[in-house]
């Protein structure tokens, strides 16, 4: 009896952190099926929290009371464990100590690493305020970065019904608007000039404030806070630099977050405003990785889903040997936000002033519709879309996205970019409705519109089918009302239902077009971006 050769000891790979980027890393690491050369892999993981890997993205739905918390499970801790996974929930990592090669933890052991992979995510930033002691803050004042905060924050939302959210960026936008849909009156306080000042342009800020007060929520732009203020303990109200109070009961923070380094630095590994890696992913140790949250990729800390799922699958690429070239050479994003009843989306290069784009080589069009609270921009270099905002009007922002992913010539006719129901019917190169395969749906997850095709194909026939076969829909959530389009039109093109779960072929389109590429405008209305 003859034996192979001995692929020798197992690589261990530890994983510090299990939020979105970490429990996705361990999912595509398994899904792998070990190192390509034979030799196992053998897999720790280490987590503050004691819940398994959840969809942080989600929590302002929560917040709305439009997710269950039970939805926003991403990993099973049990079937991991079952499965071989050592995994360490509830417990901190407190060192890496590089020469013995081991995560030290708060309970007083330690896991050996061959690689380590810090995931360790973001912290949310809390600004000093009079009157708010960090380590004991009044009652009635939150932030919203994991689960435990959103269900403390429902749970003070039943009980008040003056709310003020500190920031006005997409996470405090967010959170407002879940807030005012429970019947709380609202109040933004924001800093800078205009909301959502990094994506949106002077006149985009005031259209959207616009909206967001006919939604319930107040928006005061140029309100520097500076105290709180309360009584027996309790939070009464916010005060500003010009002495005034907004009353509040409750006090959400939302100014951004600050990437966890400490665990890096403790390490000596060098940081910058997160932890620097390079295009492998890999820090200034070279056992060492950084994804996520915590990751700082050529002046970048991203702070977005998609981009950490996609350094999620690099670094799988890498450890398991499927790929040792992989390289994460950074992530285009199109940020939305999140939240009932406002369609909001930005991408590329758009902050610029439209009177001084042709010096620097750009085009620039607009439509600005205040009553309407709709207001679309596109930015063009050489005919090409580079860059775009969109309120109010989902299918413009559809378009401006598959044009600037796909680098296509922008339509002679600009007027069409900003609204694309003025296009001819009879101009089927540029038909909303005809978006081809490789056209990317699911942003988070790079999931193209040929792969719900496929699944559908092999008999997916609910946007759970196919959230299950191409993780389509599992990060911001933004694409799901395509994904369902998508079905719809398949469906009504062929609605005999797949036999005991066989696939069935899909719809045959009219000659001349791309296989399954026309799609009504329902299916059109929404491409995904990373909301964080």
């Amino acid at each position: 009896m003859t034996h192979g050769p001995d692929p020798g000891p197992p690589h261990r790979v530890v994983v510090v952190g299990h939020g979105m980027a970490g429990a996705r890393l361990v999912e595509e690491l398994l899904g792998r099926g070990g190192h390509a050369s034979g030799r196992p892999l053998h897999l720790s993981v280490v987590g503050t929290e004691p819940y398994g890997g959840y969809n942080r993205v989600l929590l302002s739905e929560v917040v709305a009371g439009r997710a269950d918390v039970a939805g926003l499970a991403m990993s099973d801790p049990a079937g991991l464990a079952a499965g071989g996974v050592d995994v360490r929930l509830g417990t901190s990592a407190l060192a890496v100590d590089r020469a013995a090669r081991v995560v030290r933890l708060d309970d007083g052991t330690h896991v050996p690493y061959d690689s380590c992979v810090l995931a360790t995510g973001a912290s949310p930033i809390v600004p000093p305020l009079r009157g708010v002691d960090p380590a004991a803050p009044p009652t009635g004042v939150h932030t919203l970065r994991d689960l435990d905060d959103a269900r403390a924050i429902v749970a003070a939302a039943a009980n008040t019904r003056r709310a003020v959210v500190l920031g006005g960026g997409l996470l405090g936008l967010e959170a407002a608007r879940g807030l005012a849909s429970r019947g709380l009156d609202v109040v933004v306080l924001h800093a800078a000039p205009h909301v959502m000042e990094r994506q949106l342009d002077a006149a985009g800020g005031a259209v959207l404030a616009r909206r967001l007060g006919r939604l319930g929520v107040r928006v005061r732009t140029g309100a520097l806070t500076v105290a709180a203020t309360s009584r027996a303990g309790r939070l009464t109200g916010l005060e500003l630099d010009d002495g005034s109070v907004v009353p509040a009961d409750l006090l959400v923070v939302a100014i951004g977050a600050r990437p966890r380094t400490g665990l890096a630095e403790r390490a000596g590994l060098a940081v910058g405003r997160g932890v620097l890696v390079d295009d492998t992913l890999t820090t200034s140790d070279p056992d060492i990785l950084a994804i996520g949250d915590c990751a700082e990729h050529r002046g970048e800390c991203s702070g977005l889903v998609a981009p950490a799922w996609e350094q999620a699958r690099v670094v799988a690429d890498r450890l398991t040997g499927t790929d040792p070239d992989a390289a994460y050479t950074g992530h285009r994003p199109v940020t939305r936000l999140k939240a009932a009843d406002l369609d909001v989306a930005a991408l590329g290069t758009a902050l610029v002033d439209p009177w001084e784009a042709e010096d620097a080589g750009l085009e620039v069009v607009q439509l600005l519709d205040a009553a309407r609270g709709r207001y679309v921009k596109a930015v063009l270099r050489d005919g090409v879309v580079v860059g775009a905002i969109s309120i109010g009007e989902p299918r413009a922002a559809a378009e401006l996205t598959l044009l600037a992913e796909r680098g296509s010539p922008a339509p002679r006719d600009r007027a069409v970019l900003l609204l694309p129901g003025l296009r001819a019917a009879t101009d089927v190169s540029d038909a909303p409705t005809l978006i081809p395969d490789r056209a990317t749906v699911c942003r988070c997850n790079g999931v193209t519109k040929g792969s719900i095709v496929a699944a559908w194909t092999a008999g997916a026939r609910t946007v759970e089918d196919v959230t299950a076969a191409t993780r389509a829909a599992t990060g911001c959530g933004t694409c799901r009302a395509t994904v369902d389009g998508i079905l719809c039109w398949l469906t009504d093109a062929d609605p005999e239902p797949a036999p005991d779960g066989a696939g069935i072929p899909a719809p045959t389109p009219a000659a001349g077009t791309d296989p399954a590429a026309t799609i009504p405008a329902r299916a059109a209305a929404v491409i995904e971006g990373a909301a964080r």
